[in-house]
This record gives C-alpha cells, sequence and structure tokens, in this order.
C-alpha cells in the first residue's frame, strides 16, 4: 500500500469511527500467530465500508492469516459479500 493510499483510506475512515467496538462478540485477544490482542490500542469504524484483501489461510478459530490490503471495492454493497466456502475434495 503506497503512503498516498494510507492517507486516502485514513481519510475514508475518520469519519466512521465509532468509541465502541461494533462486534456482538470481541474478536480472541490471543492467537497463536504474533502478539496479543490489546482492544485499547485498536480503532473501531463502523462497518460500511467493502476492501479487497489477499491472505494465506482461515485459521482453525476463524482468523483471516498473512492478510494485505488491496484496494477499496465501491462495485458491490457489503451485504452482497459472503466468505468463500473451499470446494470439497474430489470423490471417486
Amino acid at each position: 500500500m503506497t503512503v498516498k493510499e494510507l492517507k486516502r483510506l485514513a481519510g475514508v475512515l475518520k469519519p466512521l469511527a465509532v468509541p465502541k467496538m461494533p462486534l456482538a462478540e470481541p474478536p480472541p485477544r490471543d492467537s497463536r500467530f504474533g502478539s496479543p490482542l490489546k482492544l485499547v490500542k485498536v480503532h473501531w469504524v463502523k462497518p460500511k465500508l467493502v476492501v479487497e484483501v489477499t491472505y494465506l489461510t482461515w485459521t482453525e478459530d476463524n482468523l483471516l492469516r498473512q492478510v494485505s490490503y488491496e484496494a477499496q471495492r465501491e462495485d458491490k454493497p457489503g451485504k452482497q459479500v459472503v466468505r468463500r466456502v473451499p470446494h470439497p475434495p474430489y470423490k471417486r
């Protein structure tokens, strides 16, 4: 991500800031990947934007692993975005 895109995205997210977590249940605070999550360092925003990311895999506790931002998507509303389900293994 370029500095220009980072500044643009920060400007888009700033008006969406909320003081409290907008999730029904908090994300796991510890994971075998990286440092423990410190909720006091998290900046919460209203879930209004759709972005495209690449990632390595989903973890067993439903977290994305090695996520990289690609672009903001404006061609579809968030309600149309669903988690892809992998194809079942081929059976003979």
